[in-house]
């Protein structure tokens, strides 16, 4: 996050992917410049590829250097 603030990005929104891991059930975010690669998509706790995307909010840097959500309803999982 700090990278995006300091690198002149901090005017525009970084994607979020909320993730959802098929194997432990553990729900986690990535929040990337680019878009997501099946590579990013390995659960954190438990090491599995079997992660489902779900539609994250999003992430933006304010001038004040702290952060907020989009506006945008978060989830996707049922």
């Amino acid at each position: 996050m700090l990278w995006a603030a300091s690198s002149g990005w901090s005017d525009r929104p970084m994607p979020t992917y909320e993730l959802h891991c098929k194997e432990c059930g553990h729900r986690f975010d990535r929040f990337l410049m680019r878009l997501i690669r099946e590579s990013d998509k390995v659960c954190p706790e438990c090491g599995s590829t079997q992660v489902a995307q779900g539609v994250g909010g999003g992430y933006v840097a304010t001038s004040s250097g702290s952060s907020a959500s989009a506006c945008v309803p978060r989830g996707g999982f049922s």
